[in-house]
């Protein structure tokens, strides 16, 4: 550890209990402030959570959980939510709801309504899937609401349309909950345990000159992070079952230091309240589950995304509560490699969650999203050795992801000359099925431009001009776009309207 400077005017905060550090009003005020900008420049990763292969795994084992419901009976009056916590760009839920409503339309629980609630705590992402044109349809049809919720201190919510509120008195059904990247980024405290005595952790932050300005986002780049361990009892918090885990933890770990999801924690004690104890929470992120993965453990240290951070998150803490209140824990047996998954169940006998176990172990431990993830990383590096065949076998296996679609995109060109009838078919549906799956956040790439491209050199003129028309919508005019767009109308024998999009092309670059 190093050691602290002594001269106050050079500390920020000294011996701080770790979930109360300025640290995380840094980290509220860069949400808050970025809105979706945090997620279409880069800065905060998100792809492993919000592809179209992770939502349909979920999608399989929330139907399965369902399943579980209606054999125990509920109300069929009354819709069963589905509440996303920190929906961010809103990704995860549009790949959620396609997924999902693919198949329960046509299942034998389709009577069974269900709405699907993205929630965060700033209003500028709430502003942001308000406006979002692709969003809309499943708002008309009534499947999806929007509601602002404080993970830190909220009980309840008022939706968006209507201004229903979900309290403890009007939700009549089970809750299902989703938190994908969420624990890492929201307060958690640090304990250590040397020789069988319990020790907090408590931070300084010594930022290299006392700042003029508390907000500055370069602030949480710039301050030196130390730890202080500073001896405790085990019985630290209000919550008897925080405890009981501490109590665990110092008889059973040794030369250790451990983060201790507390707000995280606090959030799920209120979700139980709101859903009576009838819960289920999927939760995904970089942490530990099992006891083994906490031994040997360091001060924590901050994972920096641009102006925000994130730290590991404790599972097996969280799964260790669920067991104290009657509950279940469910999570992989194996290591995993980027992505831990992780399912708690309230409120339901072990007995009577069998299609719920079985969905989990068939589509997040047996080929789940961690591993696609793995395997995704492994093929990436060989785009441009795949055949034809291969890269439209890994766009199925995907899911139709845009993502695996741009990687490949340069491999696609190259084999289209050589592409026989049937298989230039497959790719004029494959190019549907991506389209269909997409979700604009106002990326730099435009995935609408290069399949405007594909479909232009397949001679689909009609098809390749409407993706170019969507390419101006999502983007705004460039001259590559409307030369291109010009193209596919000159190939169409619209002769007036190509010279139209020609012009306009000249006149934003005239060389």
């Amino acid at each position: 550890m190093r050691t602290i400077r002594n001269q106050p005017s050079d500390i920020l905060e000294q011996n701080q209990q770790l979930s109360k550090s300025q640290l995380w009003r840094f980290q509220r005020n860069f949400f808050d402030h970025q809105g979706v900008e945090a997620w279409n420049q880069g800065t905060v990763p998100h792809y492993i959570t919000s592809n179209p292969f992770i939502a349909r795994a979920y999608a399989k084992v929330i139907f399965g959980f369902l399943r579980d419901c209606h054999a125990q009976g509920f109300d069929t009056e009354q819709p069963i939510y589905i509440i996303e916590l920190g929906a961010g760009s809103g990704r995860f839920a549009y790949h959620f709801l396609k997924k999902f409503f693919e198949f329960f339309h046509h299942s034998p629980l389709q009577h069974i309504s269900v709405n699907y609630v993205m929630t965060d705590f700033t209003d500028r992402n709430l502003e942001f899937w308000r406006s979002h044109p692709f969003l809309y349809p499943f708002v008309r049809s009534g499947v999806l609401d929007f509601a602002r919720f404080d993970m830190e201190r909220d009980r309840q919510l008022t939706l968006d349309y209507g201004s229903y509120i979900l309290s403890a008195a009007t939700l009549k059904n089970p809750l299902i909950v989703l938190a994908n990247y969420v624990f890492d980024s929201i307060p958690s405290d640090a304990f250590s345990v040397r020789n069988r005595q319990l020790y907090e952790s408590l931070v300084t932050l010594i930022p290299p000159q006392q700042p003029s300005d508390l907000k500055d986002p370069d602030l949480i780049n710039q301050v030196e992070i130390n730890f202080e361990d500073h001896p405790i009892s085990s019985n630290y918090y209000e919550d008897p079952n925080f405890n009981k885990i501490l109590e665990n933890y110092r008889q059973r770990l040794q030369d250790t230091t451990v983060l201790f999801p507390s707000v995280a924690l606090k959030c799920i004690r209120n979700l139980r309240y709101l859903s009576g104890d009838r819960l289920l929470l999927i939760s995904a992120d970089k942490g530990h589950s099992h006891e083994q993965a906490l031994l040997n453990r360091h001060h924590p240290s901050l994972t920096r995304h641009g102006h925000c951070f994130s730290l590991m998150v404790n599972y097996h803490a969280i799964g260790q509560y669920f067991l104290q209140v009657g509950g279940q824990f469910l999570n992989v047996a194996h290591r995993h490699a980027s992505l831990n998954i992780c399912a708690f169940l309230l409120g339901f006998p072990f007995r009577d969650c069998v299609e719920t176990r079985l969905a989990f172990t068939e589509n997040i431990e047996q080929l789940g999203p961690d591993d696609f993830f793995t395997l995704k990383k492994a093929i990436e590096k060989h785009y441009d050795t795949l055949t034809l065949p291969q890269i439209l076998a890994l766009l199925r296996s995907s899911r139709w992801d845009a993502n695996i679609f741009l990687g490949c995109f340069p491999s696609l060109i190259q084999h289209l000359d050589t592409a026989s009838e049937t298989l230039q078919q497959e790719l004029y549906q494959a190019i549907e099925y991506i389209w269909d799956t997409y979700y604009p956040i106002g990326e730099q790439k435009d995935l609408a431009f290069h399949l405007a491209r594909l479909l232009y050199i397949m001679k689909y003129y009609r098809e390749a001009s409407l993706y170019l028309q969507y390419s101006l919508m999502l983007y705004g005019a460039s001259a590559n776009t409307l030369y291109n767009l010009g193209k596919c109308y000159y190939r169409l024998g619209q002769l007036d309207q190509a010279i139209e999009q020609l012009d306009k092309a000249l006149e934003i670059s005239p060389s």
